[in-house]
């Protein structure tokens, strides 16, 4: 579903012309349709953390495209890992055995329990 730019405003309490700011800047990058932003639910997600990381914890404009490059790296990394996970989960019960032991001589932590 897609949001009105007006909407999107409203829900994260900016004046336009700081949305309009922000999407110049590529930090948020909705849909332009007929001169009409559109936002999707990640575009709004991803406007109301730049709201809350500037109100909540002062991040400037030179700070932002860093701190959101790092954040994206983390999303990023964290979805590697859920697919990792998914895939460890598929194969046989001896290969994740071993999986835990190799694990463990690299981290030096036991190979007790299943993580995975």
């Amino acid at each position: 579903m897609l949001i009105s730019f007006e909407k999107v405003v409203a829900e994260i309490e900016v004046e336009g012309k700081v949305l309009t700011a922000w999407v110049e800047k590529s930090w948020v990058m909705p849909v332009n349709r007929d001169g009409e932003y559109l936002f999707d639910d990640a575009d709004l997600a991803r406007a109301r953390l730049i709201a809350e990381l500037r109100r909540d914890l002062e991040v400037n404009d030179e700070a932002m495209p860093v701190v959101l490059r790092l954040l994206d790296q983390v999303y990023s990394l964290r979805k590697a890992l859920g697919d990792l996970n998914e895939a460890i989960k598929a194969i046989p019960e001896e290969a994740r055995t071993q999986l835990r032991a190799e694990l463990a001589k690299v981290t030096g932590k036991p190979a007790d329990g299943d993580e995975s």
